[in-house]
């Protein structure tokens, strides 16, 4: 019965491979000094600069040549449209606070960022570059910190984050934008990100129902008790 052993350990690998889970595609990713996309289906890609622009990086760790950069109040948006069908999206990427960030108690504050991800709460972060006792990245995680940017004053702050939310919708957005009271701008403060990537979890394979198995389990049976009889007739 070597046959049945060899199609029944063949069938093991068909359910292990079958019951493997999602998996993930890319939906857009960019270093902002090249750009890739797909191949999972999407009808549109969007971005409003609302007053970013595609800047040297300069010194900031796990930066590429360039990063994407505002240094002004405007409101800067990722978009994309079109999804197919998925469970889940996976987002991450590195966000820098450059220059002068006066927390929410240094002077003059509040120096704030809100970040709008489609489907999860706003977030609003802070941090104490220059002054103030607050430095709140949310759930990001802090990896670099000291002057690399626009000005060698003041320290700057570089985040990385990682985003695994469920979502089905055939849209979604980031919305990015600067705000408080004690916002100055300019090569005061800003803020930059890179890195950045969107994947979407599309469910895996589907595992066929267990009398489907069972049917081909005995289908596999019976040609290996075939060939042997025939085996057997031949000698």
């Amino acid at each position: 019965m070597k046959i049945v052993a060899s199609a029944i350990a063949a069938l093991t690998v068909m359910i292990t491979a079958g019951a493997a889970g999602a998996a993930e595609v890319n939906v857009w990713s960019t270093s902002f000094d090249t750009a890739s996309f797909g191949p999972f289906p999407f009808s549109g890609l969007l971005t409003v600069y609302g007053g970013a622009t595609v800047t040297g990086s300069e010194t900031l760790p796990g930066f590429g040549a360039n990063y994407f950069r505002n240094d002004t109040a405007g409101k800067t948006i990722f978009a994309a449209d079109g999804l197919g069908a998925h469970t889940a999206l996976h987002l991450s990427f590195d966000l820098a606070f450059i220059d002068s960030w006066d927390s929410i108690d240094g002077s003059p504050a509040p120096d704030l960022l809100y970040v709008n991800i489609n489907g999860l709460a706003p977030y609003v972060f802070t941090s104490n570059n220059a002054s103030g006792s607050v430095a709140d990245y949310g759930p990001g995680v802090l990896t670099a910190y000291g002057s690399y940017a626009q000005n060698s004053s003041w320290n700057d702050a570089i985040v990385h984050y990682d985003f695994l939310f469920a979502h089905t919708a055939s849209d979604w957005d980031m919305a990015i934008n600067f705000g408080g009271g004690g916002f100055e701008g300019g090569s005061n403060e800003s803020w930059g990100i890179d890195n950045f990537a969107l994947a979407a979890v599309v469910p895996g394979n589907a595992v066929p129902e267990p009398t489907t198995w069972a049917l081909m389990i005995c289908g596999f049976g019976l040609a290996g008790v075939g060939l042997r009889r025939r085996r057997t007739a031949v000698s």
